[in-house]
């Protein structure tokens, strides 16, 4: 199969997705109905949620994959089953159906009887996108076959639910990055092979990245990156930064992370605390920020397969961090590849259902390997400093 055939594939597929996260959103007076809570977060300390969103849009994925690609859909792996319960409890298996008269029908049980929602969400589902603001042309620059059969699909069908369910607006740093809201939603489609494990092209499209002037509705950012075969290729998106900054890298990380090591990387580094996996590995790739450092296991295989492959179309990568910080050759980086993450194996095969999942020892992710070795060494350096304080 030609590679710029699946890549335009799942950049349609993203915006399909974006589409239907935009419809749910859009009726404020049943979305609170659509969303269903999932047993409580404790790597996170909060809720956690699924909602009518997220199982329609992983659901949408494997359905219209398999019209292009029938090997591939089979291989779709996410964070969703296809069973959803709405806050009244009407339960619904979610499938796509043949017409989009059949899928109204389905979706009117779950949606209290809104024919008007039904209708605006069936579309949503059915009607083929437009991407105007996407530049497919680029996908044809890249001349490859791919062996149909020898690849798996994460799908990560909206990340920073929380910050969807709220639906709140978002704070905007002076580093061109959005500290919470809704910019911080994503959506994450990434292609790995099944037999290395590594990642080899991923889609990331923020579907609340801007509000259109003449439409007042919310468009899309779709960004993509291939990497595989000796072969690097990527949409092209790289932002300017808004400020220059006075220390030499700029992270970006989770709000949750301890006290300690915020202060520690606080002088190192200009940090920014930032919602959602998908949006600061994006902020990563834009350029915004030249690393994404996560010390705790509180992300999925779902999470970072799309976003790993586009930094390593770019000469980026996605290390386990605790691995890269306690073997990490610094007079080597490139051999240093060994401890990227992968995503044929779980990292806890003991683990129970998708636990399993989980990126165990924590992420770096860094946008070129002179980067990685700087990052690493003065994370190193404050490992060292923090020892010798507690001895």
């Amino acid at each position: 199969m030609e590679a710029s055939q699946v890549l335009q594939s799942l950049l349609r597929l993203s915006e399909r997705a974006a589409n239907i996260a935009r419809a749910v959103r859009s009726h404020s007076d049943l979305f609170d109905v659509l969303i269903q809570e999932k047993e409580f977060d404790k790597r996170r300390q909060k809720p956690d949620y699924k909602t009518l969103a997220d199982v329609t849009i992983q659901e949408s994925i494997r359905h219209f994959l398999g019209k292009d690609f029938p090997i591939l859909a089979s291989q779709v792996r996410g964070e969703e089953s296809y069973c959803f319960t709405n806050k009244t409890g009407s339960f619904v298996n979610i499938q796509i159906l043949p017409s989009a008269d059949l899928m109204k029908n389905l979706l009117l049980g779950v949606l209290q009887g809104d024919e008007r929602a039904a209708d605006e969400l069936a579309g949503a589902i059915y009607n083929e996108p437009d991407m105007c603001g996407v530049d497919l042309d680029r996908t044809n620059s890249v001349k490859l076959q791919l062996p149909a059969d020898g690849f798996g699909i994460w799908v990560d069908p909206l990340d920073a639910t929380a910050e969807y369910v709220s639906g709140q607006g978002s704070e905007k740093q002076s580093h061109g990055v959005y500290l919470s809201g809704i910019h911080c939603v994503t959506i994450l489609i990434g292609v790995f092979d099944l037999t290395t494990g590594e990642p080899v092209m991923g889609v990331i499209n923020q579907p609340f990245h801007e509000v259109d002037p003449v439409t007042k509705r919310w468009k899309s950012r779709c960004v993509w990156g291939l990497s595989y075969g000796g072969i690097n290729a990527h949409s092209g998106i790289r932002s300017e930064r808004p400020v220059a900054t006075a220390k030499s890298h700029v992270v970006i990380m989770s709000p949750s992370e301890t006290d300690e090591l915020k202060e520690a990387l606080d002088e190192c580094f200009t940090t920014i605390y930032s919602a959602g996996a998908g949006y600061k590995f994006l902020a990563v790739t834009l350029g915004l920020a030249d690393a994404y450092i996560l010390s705790k296991n509180s992300t999925f295989k779902w999470d970072t397969c799309a976003p790993h492959a586009l930094l390593r179309s770019v000469g980026g990568g996605v290390c386990d961090l605790s691995k890269a910080l306690t073997d990490f050759d610094l007079t080597s980086v490139e051999n240093n590849r060994k401890f990227e993450l992968q995503y044929l194996h779980p990292d806890n095969p003991d683990a129970e259902a998708q636990e399993c999942w989980l990126n165990t020892g924590g992420i770096l992710a860094y946008a070129n390997l002179d980067t990685l070795k700087e990052i690493v060494a003065k994370l190193q350096q404050v490992m060292k400093e923090a020892i010798e304080n507690l001895d």
